[in-house]
């Protein structure tokens, strides 16, 4: 097993200002859940935030637009990695996998098949064209809003005409989000880890593309994702593999201040982060210690001097 690499879970927490914090490809409507009137972020966001921090610092990715085939084109893709970025002339399509740092976390698949002997390597067909891996990092598929939002419409105008022979441009209206506080809730499986050979600094990269990919860099910097802030990364790390503690994502909450509604936030002036019940499960034997990672010094001194409490660095 990967001694590097421990059982943990992760919280990571960041807010959004009038924004689409994750919008429904087919709608572009922001994810959002009526009922509970929580906005969601799906794990695939997230994941494309890493992923392009992790592209933007030349890191070998498999899920790119990037390698000259297109994302979509898995085949083409482990065809031009095998032929362009393959510096140790791997053959074994599981061995060229387990080269690119997405794979190592998220898993990935092969889906070549016996088409993997077309591919000459220095004149070697490839090999174990039927590959696939299960991801070591986990990231829950929806994750909500620690605040209740009301939508806000926002209308706006297109210079572009939407068809040739329309002289205007065209008027489009889509949902804003005037304020979220999102809580993005992941896994680490060290099992997993030594499949994929991912490694702890693997593990440290990608907290880095969570927090510098979420909060304005690569992907995020975009007009749907500009008014992002990484507030804070939490590493549950367990004592023992076997191990597991309940609903860690239900440690956090929010309490809105001077009389305002959840609904009415619009700033972290606005609320105060409750981690009463975040220290007390430090208390738990099942944990080894929480790591932390925040730039907000308000929080950071939340947790300095308590035990098991360890700031961690990105």
């Amino acid at each position: 097993m990967n001694n590097n690499v421990k059982k943990s879970e992760i919280l990571f927490l960041y807010e959004t200002s009038y924004n689409i914090p994750n919008g429904d490809p087919f709608t572009g409507e922001q994810r959002y859940d009526e009922e509970t009137k929580r906005i969601l972020v799906s794990d695939v966001r997230i994941k494309r935030f890493i992923r392009t921090f992790f592209e933007e610092k030349q890191l070998p990715v498999y899920v790119s637009e990037k390698t000259g085939a297109g994302k979509t084109d898995s085949k083409g893709v482990l065809k031009w990695i095998a032929e362009n970025r393959n510096p140790n002339k791997l053959t074994n399509v599981a061995e060229l996998l387990k080269e690119q740092i997405d794979v190592r976390l998220f898993g990935g698949i092969s889906t070549l098949g016996d088409d993997a002997k077309k591919i000459k390597v220095d004149g070697t067909p490839m090999v174990n064209g039927h590959t696939q891996f299960t991801g070591p990092v986990q990231f829950a598929l929806l994750n909500p809003s620690l605040n209740e939002v009301n939508l806000r419409i926002h209308q706006n105008t297109t210079h572009f005409t939407s068809k040739g022979e329309n002289t205007q441009g065209s008027i489009g209206t889509t949902s804003i989000v005037p304020y979220s506080l999102i809580q993005i809730h992941g896994w680490v499986n060290p099992r997993v880890a030594e499949t994929t050979g991912m490694t702890d600094d693997d593990l440290k990269l990608m907290y880095q593309g969570m927090w510098c990919g979420t909060g304005g860099e690569g992907s995020s910097h975009s007009r749907t994702k500009v008014g992002q802030n990484s507030l804070l990364l939490l590493e549950f790390v367990y004592a023992n593999q076997e191990y597991k503690v309940y609903s860690l994502d239900r440690l956090i909450k929010i309490i809105p201040k001077e009389g305002k509604v959840s609904e009415q936030i619009r700033s972290i002036d606005d609320y105060e982060i409750d981690f009463s019940k975040l220290k007390e499960v430090a208390n738990n034997s099942k944990i080894e210690k929480i790591r932390y990672y925040t730039e907000t010094e308000s929080i950071a001194t939340k947790f300095k001097d308590i035990p098991k409490f360890e700031a961690m660095s990105l």
